[in-house]
């Protein structure tokens, strides 16, 4: 197997593990089958903070034709698709891992009354439809790839002249100190992100796709941190010896997606990392 492949087994496990360990149990036992997995942010225009604040940031500016074939690379639940799909018309197709996600997505799109045209699809970004698409999204989920610059290759292949991708997700700085290196590492080895392109990273990789960024935005300061001193003691409370023996018997996966999410969330307090939204365009 490719590393591509290998990666996408090692995802496909992790999100299994943290479905299956009641990761988001909270949400199943509010009845919500198809939650946004992206992070809530404020809503600039004052609205009430929520996971959906980021579709319209990142429609800003753009002009779809009246009926858009989307595809969302990494849909998790296809909550992206059940809040856009109605309000833009189009049909969409969307791709996860997790057949948990997949089985429960798809419930959700048909009580919605949209299985005619948004789909969810059990397959890897890395080999997507042959399209083509007017619009791709990544929310959250490139960054899981093995190999960003192939993955972003192979979704510009897909893309329509004139379409665009849009990428938001978690962009380190390009140096950091120590102490924060390491705390990156961890966030990524915990959350299954090999690479974890920076900023430039993923410009370059844009590039050598052919494709011209056209708008960025800094979407830190929308993000809404605990204090610091909750965030400390949940991470003692989680590198406890039993825990950490939990995670090195391969059971504590839960876990280490918490450790990662609490690493990830001190890196943007601090500046070394930017949860970034970039869009860009296929000639």
């Amino acid at each position: 197997p490719t590393a591509s492949e290998r990666q996408a087994r090692r995802v496909a496990r992790y999100y299994r593990w943290l479905d299956g360990l009641s990761f988001f149990r909270e949400r199943r036992a509010e009845g919500v089958e198809a939650h946004p997995v992206h992070r809530a942010l404020t809503d600039p225009e004052g609205g009430p903070p929520s996971p959906l604040v980021i579709h319209r940031l990142m429609l800003e500016g753009l002009a779809l034709p009246p009926a858009p074939r989307v595809l969302d690379a990494g849909c998790g639940y296809g909550a992206t698709m059940l809040d856009l799909a109605p309000r833009l018309g189009g049909d969409w197709t969307g791709l996860t891992l997790s057949e948990a996600q997949r089985a429960r997505g798809a419930a959700a799109i048909a009580r919605a009354g949209l299985a005619g045209r948004v789909r969810i699809l059990l397959r890897s970004y890395d080999d997507p439809p042959p399209g083509p698409f007017d619009l791709i999204l990544g929310i959250e989920s490139l960054i899981h790839s093995a190999d960003p610059a192939a993955t972003v290759a192979g979704l510009a292949r897909v893309l329509a002249p004139g379409g665009h991708l849009v990428i938001v997700d978690d962009m380190p700085e390009e140096a950091l100190a120590p102490e924060a290196a390491a705390r990156l590492a961890q966030f990524k080895r915990f959350w299954r992100c090999p690479v974890a392109p920076t900023r430039a990273g993923w410009l370059a990789a844009l590039a050598a796709a052919g494709l011209v960024p056209v708008r960025e935005r800094d979407l830190n300061p929308l993000l809404r941190a605990r204090p610091p001193a909750e965030t400390a003691a949940r991470l003692a409370a989680l590198n406890t010896p039993w825990r950490r023996l939990l995670r090195a018997l391969g059971l504590g996966v839960r876990a280490e997606a918490e450790i990662g999410g609490i690493q990830l969330e001190t890196l943007q307090t601090e500046g070394d990392l930017h949860y970034r939204l970039l869009v860009a365009r296929k000639p």
